[in-house]
């Protein structure tokens, strides 16, 4: 090889590497500009209210009658903390059930194949599972003799079936980690595996999941919708079979009424700050708790002492089996009661017809929201497909600085954790009032954009470390540069993998409604022809039909589009990687 080409290839690597590296740093500066805005657009009602009053009042009154305005938000902040602990409460047991089915009793074959499976849970659009949970969860306690059905029970029930596959899939993680680690030992001893699952895996991995609980209710905090549609919006001290609202849903339901400017304004930004404080203090000690644990296993864990001997193992068996059975239930009849009850009412017609008739949805079909949605989710993967994989390749490949390293981390576990609504508080201040760009895809599209950043590197960055070590050391022993062998031995091995996390990504921002209620989400819009107009969304269709009180078989038929959506990519981007990697395998 020349001089000359040997200059070239380096040459070559360091414009890559630079616009890697330069890439990475766009992203992490706009997902750190969100909490700055969020910030600075919320610190005048500091001013003007006082913190105290702000966080510990509990009126909160934003129209002057006479007896002035009052803006306090202590019904809302426990109304959120009650609902997600709620949630988590709930669903603890059902997914550390299903983590240890999934990582002691199912072979590899079966676990990818249910968690294929269990990330439809993930896929579903949370406006459906606020329709389906004003259906069934909500008439259940109007049967039981709850006078509305919606309540703060209701709504944490919903929250735990949602939380599930987030809390299942961190919890297989740590599970298959100690199982790895200790069970083989134990087997070799000759203990049984049930009684080795029972005596040693289960009880060094719950001292492993606080972090899976922690990241679980940073989740649950910042969900809008469902929770919006089901726990009655009330600004009441929450109790459990009483009415309360959290802070999500208010910003949600007062942002489109509040004036550009006003106190309202800010008392909501401020409040979607809040929300930001709590999710970065909850991976602060996500964080702090991670490192204590990783400081104890390197000292050695110890098992339990645990003294049901043989029924204890029996007892870890039916719990894991319960807890998967628990989990395909869910999935089961969440997909089979919207397709039962929608099927009947999906024609040609409605598909492709636009919506009419003096309320929304009564007449004509859902094709304006069809291709609404696919704008909004268009502009969303084009500004956050490159920087979600540069953050990825960044942060394995590139990156040789650990504190850079952490402290990129840092910011994208704090967005993951991040509402949707305050991203949508973000697009709006910056690019609807301040850019003067008004309600369009554009603005629609960045609020998606910067919702999907964390959700996908997350998982590229997770298969790029799963790429076999030995692959990419013998790469570089022969002399391969760092670029060159990710973009044609890392890339390819784990392409389906990528493409999974794209898709995912982009079920994401299909479902979510709340980041467009005020950036791009108009009714009765027609087909956009352009990023600056604005357009329908399926589920922003969905919820706006249900607000204004449509008949339930078009609300039932557009969640059967949207199932449908979910099911289908899910299943070709499953087979997907499946063939990818056989091919890989034999190549």
């Amino acid at each position: 090889m020349t001089k000359t080409v040997r200059a070239r290839r380096r040459c070559a690597d360091l414009v890559q590497n630079s616009l890697v590296a330069t890439l990475a740093l766009a992203g992490v500066a706009a997902l750190a500009a969100v909490l700055v805005t969020v910030a600075v657009q919320g610190w005048p009602i500091v001013s003007e209210v006082g913190l105290s009053a702000f966080l510990l009042g509990n009126s909160w009154m934003p129209v002057d009658f006479g007896t002035g305005a009052s803006f306090g938000i202590a019904n809302f902040i426990a109304g959120s903390v009650a609902v997600s602990v709620l949630a988590l409460a709930l669903a603890l047991l059902v997914a550390i059930g299903c983590a240890l089915f999934l990582s002691c009793a199912a072979g590899p074959a079966l676990r990818a194949a249910l968690c294929s499976a269990i990330d439809l849970l993930a896929g579903i659009p949370s406006v459906v599972y606020g329709f389906v949970g004003l259906e069934v969860v909500s008439k259940a306690f109007i049967e039981a003799g709850h006078p509305s059905g919606n309540c703060v029970l209701a709504a944490g029930i919903v929250l735990a079936v949602m939380v599930l596959p987030f809390m299942v899939s961190s919890m297989t993680e740590s599970m298959l980690a100690v199982r790895q680690r200790y069970l083989a030992a134990s087997l070799n001893l000759g203990v049984g595996k049930w009684y080795g699952v029972y005596a040693v895996v289960l009880p060094v991995s719950l001292r492993l999941l606080w972090p899976s609980v922690m990241m679980a209710f940073a989740r649950a905090m910042g969900e809008t919708m469902a929770v919006m549609m089901v726990v009655g919006n009330a600004n009441l001290f929450p109790e459990l079979l009483g009415k309360g609202e959290t802070i999500a849903s208010l910003i949600a339901l007062e942002m489109g009424t509040a004036a550009a400017g006003s106190t309202h304004m800010h008392a909501l930004f401020a409040a979607g700050f809040v929300l930001l404080a709590i999710v970065l203090a909850v991976d602060a000690v996500t964080a702090w708790a991670q490192h204590r644990l990783a400081r104890r296993a390197s000292r050695g864990v110890r098992g339990g002492r645990w003294v049901l001997g043989r029924a204890g193992a029996c007892l870890a068996r039916v719990w894991a089996w319960a807890g998967m059975a628990v989990v395909a239930s869910c999935i089961v009849f969440l997909f089979a009661y919207v397709f039962s009850q929608g099927a009947g009412c999906i024609s040609w017609e409605f598909i492709t017809q636009s919506p009419s008739g003096a309320i929304l949805g009564t007449e004509g079909g859902i094709f304006p929201a069809i291709a609404g949605s696919a704008w909004f989710t268009a502009t969303g993967l084009v500004i956050a497909v490159p920087l979600a994989l540069a953050l990825a390749v960044y942060r394995v490949f590139l990156c040789r600085k650990p504190a850079v390293e952490h402290a990129v981390g840092r910011v994208i576990s704090v967005a993951a954790g991040a509402p949707s609504i305050v991203m949508g508080l973000f697009a709006y201040a910056v690019l609807v009032r301040d850019a003067g760009l008004g309600r369009c895809v554009l603005a629609g599209g960045v609020a998606l954009a910067l919702m999907i950043i964390p959700f996908i590197e997350v998982r590229v960055e997770k298969a790029l470390r799963e790429v076999p070590a030995e692959l990419v050391t013998s790469a570089y022993a022969l002399g391969c540069t760092r670029s060159y062998v990710v973009r044609t031995l890392v890339l390819p091995y784990c392409r389906g993998e990528v493409l999974g996390a794209v898709v995912l990504g982009a079920l994401y921002a299909l479902g979510a409604a709340a980041p467009l209620i005020f950036t791009g989400g108009v009714a009765f819009a027609p087909v956009p022809t352009g990023i600056d107009q604005p357009a329908m969304s399926l589920p922003l269709h969905l919820y706006l039909m249900l607000a204004q009180g449509t008949t339930i078989p078009q609300v039932y038929a557009t969640a059967f589009v949207l199932m449908a959506l979910v099911l289908a990519c899910n299943l070709a981007v499953s087979a997907y990687a499946q063939i990818r990697r056989r091919r890989w395998m034999k190549s």
